[in-house]
């Protein structure tokens, strides 16, 4: 990596590295003031918005990232709203169905009936739809400082408002939807005004784009399929939970579930900072598959020691949820492969992408998928949460499994594939010890063990690239 990227880099991380104390914060307070149970309902919402924006999206904002640096400049606003005219009639139709439905749905998420919320889930939809957009542009851009920027107001809102809406409101899972909402709204309106150029009407009628609006919707229709059943994959876990177990044992997943969601912040800032440089690498010189060996030993490494060193700090980071999520510290070990296996997937899966094979991606997703459910139907009955948790590591690994070889078809990179394959292994252990073993110092002592041994497995890499960089 040289001194350009690194700085492009750290230009996207600082917000979220700071964002990450913020939220951890955040999840902190909010676990003290909400029962289990009413944090079982947020995360239902978040799975309905989730829901629905696949559908809304329709695959198109893959489409804009993969033609973007295929665009003239002055013809990327076009790009944007010839993406966003199919997402405009779904969304239409969607809010109809959602009219119609929205007793049954309600009672469905949030076990009463509730339509508040649901006029709040309808237009929380449309917000985030739009935000998705405006966050890309800047992405696409490769505007770091304004994306940290972002980062951080979005954690800080977050955290004010539900301050807000508590001391009007009280101990009600409302309170999250209600900020949640407000600030996606307050952001949007800002990039958009931020980038108003091209966001210019001005570009909605533009018909002189390389790629028309049937090689957009030619190259996003596979993905709605992948997006539907990498989202059923990622998200059976919380619907086996409230099938075949409670609000109660949901909410202890859901809190355990945050914190990790906490180390997606690396995951995203890694894919927005690393998307858009691959692709113009890719686009100038696509020979040069030293960078992406390079990284993926790079993100490989430095994810690993994250994900150890959060199994380590478990009781701790647990113990400052409140006394009701203390069974959420034997889930949190095994739900670190989430971020970790995604994360180093990113650094693998390009040679699908690079060669626009999006239909390889509904594979992977439908084998990833059928090993959660199969998982969550074994497990989830007998061990709950921790069940769940189990299932999801085991279906990650396959993801990346899945992604990496099927890539390397296209796009033959030395991965190091047998030291990534070694980490893993190591952080199996040392989640299986901590899951099954209370004792914090045992935890520690062989946390700390493995790291000394992914030091010492990566070192020469490490030197290698220091020396490069810095000649």
């Amino acid at each position: 990596m040289n001194n350009n990227l690194i700085k492009k880099f750290f230009s996207f991380s600082y917000g979220s590295i700071v964002g990450l104390i913020i939220g951890f914060i955040t999840t902190m307070i909010t676990t003290r003031i909400l029962q289990p149970e009413e944090f079982g309902k947020v995360s239902m919402f978040t799975l309905a918005i989730n829901i629905s924006m696949i559908f809304a999206i329709f695959g198109t904002d893959q489409a804009f990232v993969r033609f973007f640096y295929e665009e003239e400049e002055s013809k990327r606003g076009g790009l944007l709203y010839s993406c966003l005219k199919p997402v405009f009639y779904i969304t239409i139709f969607l809010l109809i169905a959602f009219l119609f439905f929205q007793e049954k749905l309600s009672l469905f998420l949030f076990g009463e009936y509730n339509i508040v919320v649901a006029v709040m889930l309808a237009f929380g939809i449309v917000v985030q739809i739009l935000y998705r957009y405006a966050s890309l542009v800047i992405r696409m851009q490769q505007k770091g400082h304004l994306f940290s920027l972002i980062e951080l107001l979005n954690r800080t809102f977050t955290f004010i408002l539900i301050i807000l809406f508590y001391l009007l409101m009280g101990p009600t899972f409302e309170i999250v939807v209600y900020s949640t909402v407000l600030t996606f709204l307050i952001l949007t309106i800002y990039l958009i005004y931020n980038q108003r150029n091209i966001w210019s009407l001005k570009h909605f009628s533009e018909d002189s784009l390389k790629h028309n609006n049937n090689e957009i919707l030619k190259y996003s229709y596979p993905l709605v399929v992948t997006t539907l059943i990498t989202w059923l994959f990622e998200a059976f876990d919380k619907i086996a939970l409230r099938q075949w177990a409670d609000l109660q044992e949901l909410g202890l997943y859901s809190s355990a579930f945050k914190i990790v969601a906490l180390l997606t912040i690396f995951q995203k800032v890694f894919a927005t900072f690393w998307t858009p440089v691959a692709y113009e690498t890719f686009e100038k010189n696509p020979n040069n598959t030293l960078i992406y060996g390079n990284i993926s030993k790079i993100v490989t490494f430095l994810m690993s020691i994250v994900a150890i060193v959060t199994i380590m700090a478990k009781d701790i980071i647990i113990a400052l949820l409140g006394p009701e999520y203390q069974e959420a510290s034997k889930i949190l070990p095994f739900l670190v492969f989430m971020p970790l296996m995604y994360t180093i997937s990113e650094t693998t899966v390009l040679g699908i992408n690079f060669y626009k094979k999006p239909k390889w991606h509904i594979v992977i997703a439908v084998v990833s998928c059928i090993c959660n459910i199969t998982g969550n139907w074994i497990l989830v009955p007998v061990y709950g949460g921790l069940g769940a948790a189990i299932s999801t590591a085991f279906s990650f690994i396959v993801f990346f499994i899945f992604r990496t070889h099927i890539s390397l078809k296209y796009y033959k990179v030395n991965y190091g594939l047998g030291k990534i394959y070694s980490s893993i292994v190591i952080v199996i252990m040392v989640g299986s010890l901590a899951t099954y073993i209370d004792s914090i110092l045992s935890n520690v002592v062989f946390g700390t063990f493995c790291i000394i041994f992914l030091v010492f497995l990566y070192y020469k890499d490490l030197k290698h690239m220091y020396k490069s960089n810095r000649a």
